[in-house]
């Protein structure tokens, strides 16, 4: 599997709270060697972007105001079918495996756990492998 040192991923982050994009945004340039080419807070301004398709990997929030990042991934997967969307969420009993999979995210990282699993996640998904932690629940 090819590992993150070797490749600069660009990725867009898309999640209503501004400290958590920060935060992830300075955890994945400096740990991941991530390239974060924008940021979204919501569902709609993230399909008004024009720089989606030069993403390696859109981290889409499934809980936002407006449309959920369930409704954003199954838009942008129609517009852009080839994307890699990894959901990113604190609420692992609203994460339905079978829903996520349908929908077209290629993996889910739990908020809680995500600085500990994101960099496995990225390389795995980079891969073309899914990749999902943790108990969801069915």
């Amino acid at each position: 599997m090819e590992t993150l040192k070797n490749k600069k991923l660009k990725i867009i982050i898309v999640d209503d709270s501004k400290i958590f994009r920060t935060v992830l945004r300075n955890f994945l340039q400096k740990e991941s060697h991530c390239s974060i080419i924008t940021e979204a807070s919501s569902g709609e301004e993230f399909l008004a972007l024009n720089n989606v398709k030069s993403a390696d990997i859109i981290l889409m929030d499934l809980q936002m105001p407006g449309m959920d990042g369930y409704e954003v991934t199954k838009k942008a997967i129609e517009r852009y079918p080839d994307i890699k969307v990894l959901a990113i969420t604190m609420h692992t009993e609203k994460a339905y495996l079978n829903e996520l999979m349908q929908v077209g995210f290629k993996g889910c990282v739990f908020k809680p756990e995500i600085y500990k699993n994101i960099q496995q996640a990225l390389a795995y998904i980079i891969a073309n492998e899914n990749c999902f932690f943790g108990e969801i629940n069915l």
